[in-house]
């Protein structure tokens, strides 16, 4: 990938690509690389979180320091099993951040926005769940998310340090 960020989703090839529910793998930006041999047996999905740009790798073999699709999903199954919501809400905020936010001033950012039931989607928990404990994050002054279409979520670094 040359440019942006995308989530690579998959879902069951026999159910109607629309009307089906995606198990995201992961993101790629920018020097990342998708190997697409891994994917025979499901239906691939593809959505631009901004402006993407991809361009066709000459080698099958991922650049050095990039992320793989393999290092997103172990690490998402990974936060999959982690026993308490708070604590997998919290693993799944903090590997996303990682991997994809940036420092801005003295909150970090995620450079898309994700709704709760992608968040829920992520973290193998119900969109309700992942509402109530932003909510107690909030009032904690952990997250901060503003109003309208494009609100970026702003995470304190003291959630990322528990």
């Amino acid at each position: 990938m040359e440019s942006g960020l995308l989530r690579v989703a998959i879902s069951n090839p026999e159910h109607e690509a629309l009307q089906t529910n995606l198990i995201t793998l992961g993101f790629l930006q920018a020097g990342d690389h998708l190997s697409l041999d891994l994917f025979r047996n499901s239906r691939l999905h593809l959505q631009a979180i901004n402006s993407t740009r991809l361009v066709e790798a000459t080698s099958g073999l991922a650049p050095a320091g990039s992320n793989s699709l393999n290092d997103w999903t172990l690490d998402l199954l990974l936060v999959r099993h982690i026993g308490e919501a708070e604590q997998r809400i919290q693993a799944l905020i903090q590997l996303l951040v990682e991997r994809l936010g940036r420092r801005s001033g003295k909150w970090y950012e995620l450079p898309f926005r994700l709704t709760h039931a992608e968040l829920a989607e992520l973290s193998g928990h119900t969109r309700v769940t992942v509402t109530k404990q932003f909510s107690r994050w909030r009032k904690q002054g952990l997250v901060e998310q503003a109003a309208g279409p494009n609100r970026l979520l702003r995470v304190s670094p003291q959630l990322l340090a528990a």
